[in-house]
């Protein structure tokens, strides 16, 4: 009796799990990790001697267009997915819509995974040069493999929570070439989360112990790095942010420092919480078409 339940109770589980792998969702088949989304590519650093894996979309006219395309670099939040094919895919299943979105604002669409480091140059770790991975490596080599507007103005910076965050920075650093930068849920402000969450440490690797580098955490704080392109007018940003995200304080932060600033933004605010639902690539491209012509 006890044998056949254990049997019947396997069974089960299995029918459930092959059902959950088998869904659809907008037509794609998800059956483990598809092959066919997107195109895989190696990131080779030479700077930290090694390999990232990426996922590159492009429009479906792409090849028999000759036209050069904007590029969107789009910035994974904090996440546990080894640095694999799988791992990457697994963060960029179908559900996300980033080959839809690639075909419809018509730009590519890069998508890197290069692990939890805040996509910064860490003053800690001097082998962690991780904004210069984005801004210099990969922007150099997704030149020259594609065809791309090589010029800051077709080059996008978006990304979510940890992601939002190395937009935001890097185009604060690297202005020359980048010329935007979309945050969705973006973690812009560790202080805000230290004070205002009560949280009792907020430390990350590539800056160190937060109490013991008070002066590191102030210099990339979003805030002070927006001293850096204040007083362009040719960057814009975009900060999306959900009312119940335990992040609305720190953007509605950086909100009020963009006030301050002589660029254009936009600042909008949602229902909901910390999540990436699976419409936020699109409202986030379609805030380029005040800014840019991308259709």
């Amino acid at each position: 009796m006890k044998k056949n339940f254990l049997i019947s109770t396997v069974i089960f589980l299995v029918s459930v799990q092959i059902f959950a792998q088998t869904k659809t969702d907008n037509g794609y088949k998800l059956v483990n990790l598809d092959k066919n989304y997107g195109e895989y590519v190696v990131l080779h650093s030479d700077t930290m001697q090694k390999d990232f894996p990426m996922l590159v979309f492009l429009p479906e006219n792409y090849v028999n267009s000759k036209k050069d395309f904007p590029v969107v670099y789009s910035l994974h939040g904090y996440n546990d997915s080894p640095l694999t094919e799988d791992g990457i895919r697994k963060i960029y299943s179908p559900i996300n819509k980033f080959k839809e979105a690639a075909n419809e604002f018509q730009v590519i669409i890069v998508c890197p995974l290069v692990g939890n480091k805040f996509y910064i140059d860490s003053p800690i770790n001097k082998a962690d040069k991780y904004a210069t991975l984005i801004a210099k490596e990969l922007v150099s080599q997704i030149d020259k493999k594609y065809r791309t507007i090589k010029d800051r103005k077709g080059r996008i910076l978006q990304g979510f929570s940890m992601g939002g965050y190395g937009s935001v920075s890097l185009l604060c650093r690297y202005p020359e070439t980048f010329s935007a930068a979309l945050s969705r849920g973006g973690a812009l402000s560790r202080s805000a989360i230290l004070k205002d969450l009560d949280w009792d440490d907020v430390s990350i690797s590539a800056l160190g112990d937060y109490w013991e580098n008070p002066k590191q955490y102030h210099l990339h704080e979003t805030t002070n790095l927006l001293n850096k392109i204040k007083d362009r007018t040719d960057v814009f940003i975009v900060l999306e942010i959900g009312r119940e995200d335990f992040l609305y304080t720190g953007n509605k932060k950086v909100e009020e420092k963009l006030k301050t600033c002589k660029f254009p933004y936009v600042y909008a605010e949602y229902p909901g919480g910390h999540e990436w639902s699976k419409n936020a690539l699109y409202s986030l491209l379609t805030h380029l078409q005040y800014f840019m012509e991308t259709k």
